[in-house]
């Protein structure tokens, strides 16, 4: 019992590793298709990725300890079993079941070639469910796609972990198809009963409203954090040719990308654009004006100043009294720009006070329509 411990709790130890690289794809995969992220899919999803993590580790767990395995095996030894149905006769040789023995029932739940058929006939056995009830695949779909499933384990165990060792360190077993096929035929047989008080992830989108969802701080964040890259690589690429020497250049750069191209775009840049939101001023068209002092007083104001701020010190001649006085007012602004952007991130209303003051707020564009985009409420 303890082989089949050991993979199961590593999948559990590595799982928030792959749940942490894959986020950023899942949400922006989340964003274009729905335009939201729905919490009861996102837990399906995960749920997903911890049972295949798992399943996969039960198929290569434990690692020898040398990738040369050939040298742990005696001559002759056999890698594959095309013998359909041996598992029966591993069965009735290594234990003591009797057919007009009941007593001898309990004891085959602890003999080695019963746990091994049961945890092969178990080992997809959850994929059938989520095949059927999540995916809503058809009876012969869930055998093709449980059957290619099965295959790709045996083909890893041949293959002697895709060549890292240099003889196969597990059985490939036709059996193993048969068993791990089944159970997954087995768990789509009897989806509906397991899942029959779950929601219907065919309606998890009715009734949603993206007029009435505000913008996430996570996904303007990244939007943001994309758009940045673009023009740290702008300004990159124009340093190549003597360019982008000074603040004053980067600051052209901002105001055309944050304030010029949106105001032609209708609040849309490149990293909105991914993410699915974009800027809406008073009217259905934002304005050159109301973008000017949105992000003027963001980018010129706020982190305007902390640059100000930053040369001052680099530069090294200054009047104590007035960097000390800088360093009061950067700081203090800081300070109350961070508390106000922590009370935002847990409200409902994620409205920033520069929005506000500009009238402006994000909005998310309803896939499938460029044009159509709802305002959230804030």
């Amino acid at each position: 019992m303890s082989s089949y411990l050991f993979p199961i709790k590593q999948a559990f130890i590595t799982f928030p590793i792959a749940a942490f690289v894959i986020l950023l794809p899942f949400l922006l995969y989340h964003y274009r298709k729905y335009g939201y992220v729905n919490w009861y899919r996102s837990i399906v999803l995960y749920s997903l990725l911890l049972y295949a993590m798992a399943a996969y580790y039960l198929v290569i767990l434990p690692l020898p300890e040398t990738t040369n395995t050939c040298s742990l095996q005696p001559p002759g030894t056999k890698h594959m079993q095309l013998m359909p149905f041996y598992f029966v006769v591993d069965f009735l040789r290594e234990t003591g079941f009797q057919w007009d023995h009941p007593m001898t029932y309990i004891g085959v739940l602890k003999e080695r070639a019963f746990q091994q058929a049961a945890f092969n006939f178990l080992l997809l056995f959850p994929l059938g469910i989520y095949l059927r009830y999540y995916f809503h695949r058809t009876w012969f779909q869930t055998l093709i796609l449980s059957f290619l499933a099965s295959l790709f384990f045996e083909l890893t165990q041949l293959s002697g972990l895709y060549g890292i060792y240099n003889c196969p360190y597990r059985l490939f077993d036709v059996d193993d198809l048969l068993l791990n096929t089944s159970g997954a035929m087995a768990g789509c047989l009897i989806a509906p009963i397991i899942t029959g008080f779950l929601p219907n992830t065919k309606k998890l989108d009715e009734g949603i409203d993206l007029a009435a969802r505000p913008v996430s701080m996570i996904r303007r964040t990244i939007a943001l954090a994309i758009d940045w890259l673009l023009i740290g690589f702008i300004n990159g690429f124009l340093s190549l040719f003597g360019r982008m020497n000074s603040w004053l250049e980067v600051a052209l750069v901002v105001f055309l990308y944050f304030i010029v191209i949106p105001s032609a775009t209708n609040g849309v840049t490149l990293g909105k654009s991914i993410v699915r939101i974009r800027v809406k001023g008073a009217g259905e068209k934002v304005t050159l004006k109301e973008l000017s002092i949105r992000y003027g007083i963001l980018y010129f104001g706020i982190f305007g100043l902390n640059v100000l701020f930053l040369q001052i010190a680099a530069g090294g001649s200054f009047v104590r009294i007035f960097f000390m006085a800088l360093l009061f007012i950067v700081g203090l602004g800081n300070l109350v720009f961070a508390v106000h952007f922590m009370l935002r991130l847990f409200s409902r209303d994620k409205t920033l006070f520069y929005e506000k003051l500009s009238g402006t707020r994000n909005v998310i564009i309803p896939p499938g329509n460029k044009q159509n985009e709802k305002p959230d409420p804030s």
